[in-house]
């Protein structure tokens, strides 16, 4: 251990909340990116030598630490956690579906966020490779795509209206 209990603390406060961020876009899950988070403090407390620029390897090892659990995850973990895969009802359409998010996109969100969610989705792009063809940077594209998904989340979540002589009342 190389840093005094108040230096290190100074460096907790500083570095953790960015450190979080970070964790939790790339697990998408609080629980699991605090774990993570806890994992490189500890490591860095009980280590022997002493870091120069601590925000940066606290990020760096955050990262690295994420991207590991995350290939450890077999692919069936991997879509379970993104998805929750419930039976589509007998009436299900996928087409009518379809065209149902392609309006949603179209109505709800940004031009950026629309033409971020098609590099990444439509056309398969990883983030680096769309905040390249858009001219921003990654971050952009991040932030784009994190506040679109939850648009269409909640568009979706929240009950389908009920047409009553031309007007719509939700219910």
């Amino acid at each position: 251990m190389r840093y005094s209990t108040t230096e290190f603390e100074t460096i907790y406060v500083k570095c953790f909340p960015a450190a979080m961020r970070l964790a939790v876009s790339l697990l998408h899950e609080e629980d699991e990116a605090r774990d993570v988070v806890q994992e490189v403090f500890v490591k860095l407390w009980e280590s022997d030598f002493r870091i120069e620029n601590h925000a940066a390897f606290i990020i760096r090892a955050v990262r690295n630490a994420c991207l590991n659990r995350i290939n450890l995850l077999d692919n069936r973990e991997k879509i379970r956690r993104r998805l929750t895969l419930e039976p589509p009802p007998e009436d299900y359409d996928p087409d009518q579906r379809h065209e149902e998010v392609t309006q949603a996109i179209k109505s709800l969100l940004t031009l950026r966020e629309q033409q971020v969610v098609e590099q990444i989705y439509t056309h398969g792009m990883s983030y680096k490779e769309a905040s390249k063809k858009l001219e921003v940077s990654e971050a952009t594209i991040n932030k784009n795509i994190v506040t679109a998904l939850k648009k269409l989340r909640n568009h979706f979540k929240s009950p389908s209206p009920i047409y009553v002589k031309n007007r719509v009342v939700r219910h």
